[in-house]
């Protein structure tokens, strides 16, 4: 495989959505426990407001084509997640050594050494 250096602005944006998604599912899980929220629906619906609200001064800062820029990453990035990771677990069928659990308690074999017969002068 080829080593490509990667620039550092990616790994900013691959850092920043590993934080967003961590943070955003400890978030709902928050709220689908809280008494005061239906379900997960009713949670994801808080949670939008809230982002809504939080980040409207951001969206004043930056302009239009900024913030299509980062929609486009954000989208692209849902898009993989969503259709490309399969996490499932595989059926594989590999043949799984097992040991024998009496020979830890049996004594090793040595090799057999051909003893010197001794002469008689």
């Amino acid at each position: 495989m080829e080593d490509r250096t990667t620039p550092q602005a990616h790994t900013d944006l691959v850092d920043a959505l590993l934080e967003l998604a961590t943070s955003t599912s400890g978030i709902l899980d928050d709220l689908t426990r809280a008494n005061d929220v239906a379900d997960r629906s009713a949670a994801v619906d808080f949670l939008r407001e809230a982002f809504l609200e939080l980040l409207a001064p951001l969206s004043q800062l930056l302009g239009p084509r900024d913030l299509r820029a980062a929609t486009a990453a954000i989208e692209a990035a849902v898009n993989i997640t969503a259709t490309r990771f399969d996490f499932a677990a595989c059926d594989v069928e590999a043949e799984v050594p097992r040991r024998d659990p009496r020979t830890a308690h049996r004594r090793l074999k040595r090799p057999a050494i051909p003893r010197k017969r001794s002469t008689r002068y």
